[in-house]
């Protein structure tokens, strides 16, 4: 197997597995008794992600791609058990890819370091490999105040950042009954 072609399955499982576990960390048994769920609406963890995801994307100052950012609701909670959806519980996952060439990608992902933690998060995962004839990289990162979580990953091919910010478990509120969460921290800049 080629390099590249390694590097491309690879990256194609990492983001498989980023994605399963960003959906198991917020699946599982949710009791109001277990845990104590934050209350959101669907629009306001819209808004919360994708004001992140802004910040990111210009804290690096890297293009964003042709393609639009996605934004999606999926259910958590009991799901296995079919006793939840997205009626009451649900987390927000925000998508959006960055232009970088592969030898800008450790620069890149040093600056994303430096704004994520300066968003108040702390850094999970580290790392950056240009050994592999180009870019590749990924961070992670949470925010213990208010439960989301951001992971950058290179993608195959390595002219893109991929950046996908999710929610925690959150319980839906009516949009109409406004939220009782903070959303990014006011007055952090990146």
């Amino acid at each position: 197997m080629t390099g590249h072609r390694f590097l491309a399955k690879f990256t194609a499982l990492s983001v498989v597995i980023l994605l399963l576990g960003s959906i198991s960390a917020c699946g599982g048994s949710v009791k109001e008794n277990d845990v104590k769920i934050p209350k959101m609406s669907e629009e306001r963890a819209k808004s919360v992600a994708e004001e992140y995801g802004r910040r990111i994307v210009e804290g690096i100052g890297a293009p964003k791609v042709e393609r639009k950012p996605s934004s999606s609701a999926s259910p958590c909670g009991n799901v296995m058990e079919g006793k939840d959806s997205t009626q009451h519980h649900f987390w927000m996952k925000h998508v959006q890819n960055v232009v970088v060439s592969p030898q800008e990608q450790v620069a890149t992902y040093l600056r994303a370091r430096t704004v994520i933690e300066g968003m108040g998060f702390k850094i999970r995962d580290f790392a950056t490999d240009t050994s592999a004839s180009g870019g590749a990289g990924r961070l992670r990162a949470m925010n213990s105040a208010d439960g989301f979580s951001i992971a950058l990953e290179t993608t195959t091919p390595s002219e893109e950042i991929m950046i996908m910010i999710s929610s925690p478990c959150l319980e839906r509120l009516p949009e109409w009954e406004g939220d009782v969460s903070a959303g990014p921290s006011a007055g952090r800049t990146p």
